[in-house]
């Protein structure tokens, strides 16, 4: 078998390089001569945008500089505002991309143990998942990898390193591997779910998975990825998936940005 092997740029935030046309409308209502502080003006002027919803939930926001560009106020003034409404939730921070849009799970969303895919899950959720392939090749697994998958080192592997995204804004860093016998090609299209790629292409119905959960601090490499910063804490990830035959298909490990993903387990008291 030959390699499958392409690589994609990470995720890609150069786009955003001007305040969208809502932001730059409340900016023109600020009055310097008015007595109301200038922070309290901005501040205002911004939650009206969000709180209107004339962005959409994951839109890119703005960037102090962008700001300061536009107001001319001074960058303490501007951090300040930006600060409190990120604070207060109504926006999130991506580490050197700027400020964007929260995207907000339900509260009352309980994690039910029924399997499902990312895409499914972010759906259910409310939301539009999508992927960034970072690199897909076929690679020899590391002994933890041949173990999980019930496999020889000597085997092979398709290994996927990608980016799961809601709203286009990164959740996970997601690093899978799929035994190459159980119908991998050379011309095998890999699709965003690999469920479907397990059960459509190589013809493997899904039974069960176990899946762990673990707090993690977020490495340089990933912090890069998510948009957070290095050494913040994480939630890690370690699943593996099994056919019907009991068979492991799919072995996973990744990080969630903790500050946008979480489960709510429902439990009732045994009697």
């Amino acid at each position: 078998m030959q390699n499958i092997h392409h690589t994609k740029d990470a995720f890609n935030f150069s786009e955003y390089k001007q305040l969208a046309d809502p932001i730059k409308r409340a900016l023109q209502k600020i009055n310097r001569n008015n007595p109301l502080p200038l922070y309290h003006q901005l501040y205002d002027s911004l939650y009206q945008v969000i709180v209107n919803k004339e962005l959409e939930p994951g839109s890119f926001f703005a960037t102090e500089s962008l700001l300061q560009e536009e107001t001319q106020m001074s960058r303490a003034t501007i951090r300040k505002a930006l600060g409190e409404l990120v604070r207060e939730k109504y926006l999130m921070p991506i580490t050197g991309k700027g400020t964007f849009i929260s995207i907000t799970f339900p509260e009352n969303h309980i994690v039910l143990p029924q399997l499902k895919s990312f895409s499914q899950e972010l759906r259910e959720r409310g939301m539009k998942p999508g992927t960034v392939e970072l690199q897909t090749k076929i690679i020899t697994p590391s002994e933890q990898v041949a173990k999980k998958l019930g496999i020889e080192v000597s085997d092979q592997v398709l290994f996927t390193e990608r980016i799961r995204t809601g709203n286009n804004i990164p959740i996970l860093y997601l690093c899978s591997y799929i035994p190459a016998n159980i119908g991998i090609f050379d011309d095998t299209e890999i699709p965003e779910s690999l469920y479907e790629l397990i059960e459509d292409q190589c013809g493997k119905a899904i039974s069960s998975a176990k899946h762990t959960i673990s707090a993690v601090i977020v490495n340089t490499k990933i912090s890069k990825h998510l948009g957070v910063d290095k050494n913040s804490a994480g939630l890690g990830m370690d699943r593996t998936t099994y056919d019907i035959q009991g068979l492991p298909v799919l072995y996973e490990t990744g990080v969630f940005r903790n500050d946008l993903y979480s489960y709510t387990f429902s439990m009732e008291k045994e009697n």
